[in-house]
């Protein structure tokens, strides 16, 4: 394993909020200490930003930033019956939402968009980001698997963008100016009674999707992201993983999704002995997905389940710093680690 799993979180956490949605990532909820060191420090600046469900964008001092899981159309998605996600509601991606999130809250063109599977609050955004005039002078290289690839194609994803695609199965180190990018095999989270959403691959361009279901969720991956001189950040998509594709990794911040997972063994304990405790960990995917990044503050707070960090407060004891965040929130990683 390289030497940048051995990155150590030190110090305390320190957070600004984005203007328009509230005071950025909250307090820490597992004890007043501050975790153990791993040993090193961190010199490259670098911010986290959390644009609900499991998107993130994180800004590497220098000028690169990478996106991770953009979704910001928030469109409905549940049967107004049963509450359930439902496959077959329109797809109706809110694209002036999209334009005017990323106008104001997305810092910097980003170089990479890393894409966890298929599904439509992981994905369905990208195309429209992607062909965004504002980041025309910008490559931005996308990594995904084989469905995602073919899914881009058949929302209209530029073409210049689809050849800088790098298509990925997991396993793959990629090196790129100022980190690395390292992809793990993973798996989508299980509904309660052990079915999953929208299943499948695509292994060829498919009719232009029209519905939620349209978007299947192909092959799941996690990558784990090292800054030169910074810290390492895992970033999963769904609540689930391998176990033995993360055994052994030790990154300093875990990004956990805090999907449904009582299908799931023990997901969170597993996921953090695999990972050595990781010193900070971030619930993400654990808002209703639907409330607009537009509105106040206090009804994007009541959009995310309070239990999602006090469980993983739970299961750190104490070994661990769980923060829960905010809507476009930042936290500045150069504070707060070095």
């Amino acid at each position: 394993m390289a030497g940048r799993r051995r990155t150590v979180l030190k110090g305390a956490l320190a957070a600004s909020g984005a203007p328009a949605v509230g005071a950025g990532l909250g307090v820490g909820l597992a004890g007043a200490d501050a975790p153990a060191r791993r040993g090193g420090s961190f010199s490259t600046r670098v911010r986290l930003r959390w644009l609900g469900v499991s998107g993130w964008e994180i800004v590497i001092d220098g000028g690169h930033s990478i996106l991770f899981d953009p979704y910001l159309s928030r469109m409905p998605c549940r049967n107004p019956r049963t509450g359930a996600l439902d496959s077959r509601l329109p797809l109706r991606t809110d694209r002036s939402l999209v334009e005017a999130t990323a106008a104001r809250h997305l810092t910097v063109p980003p170089e990479l968009i890393l894409i966890s599977h298929g599904h439509f609050d992981h994905m369905a955004d990208v195309p429209q980001l992607l062909a965004r005039p504002a980041w025309r002078r910008r490559r931005i290289r996308t990594v995904c698997d084989e469905t995602v690839l073919h899914l881009l194609l058949a929302l209209d994803a530029p073409r210049p963008r689809i050849d800088d695609v790098i298509q990925v199965k997991g396993g793959e180190y990629l090196r790129f100016d100022g980190y690395t990018v390292e992809v793990f095999r993973s798996l989508h989270s299980r509904l309660p009674d052990h079915g999953s959403f929208a299943p499948g691959r695509r292994v060829s361009p498919p009719r232009r999707p029209s519905a939620l279901g349209d978007l299947v969720e192909g092959d799941t991956l996690a990558y784990q992201v090292s800054v030169d001189g910074g810290p390492t950040i895992l970033l999963m998509g769904a609540g689930n993983f391998v176990e033995r594709e993360l055994a052994g990794i030790r990154p300093d911040v875990a990004l956990v999704p805090m999907t449904s997972h009582t299908a799931v063994h023990r997901y969170v304990e597993r996921l953090l002995t695999a990972t050595g405790n990781p010193p900070l960990l971030i619930p993400s995917h654990h808002d209703d997905m639907t409330t607009p990044l537009t509105r106040a503050p206090r009804a994007l707070a009541d959009s995310v389940r309070p239990m999602a960090a006090r469980e993983l407060s739970r299961a750190a004891a104490a070994r661990s710093r769980v923060i829960e965040p905010h809507h476009l929130g930042v936290l500045d990683l150069t504070a707060a680690l070095s």
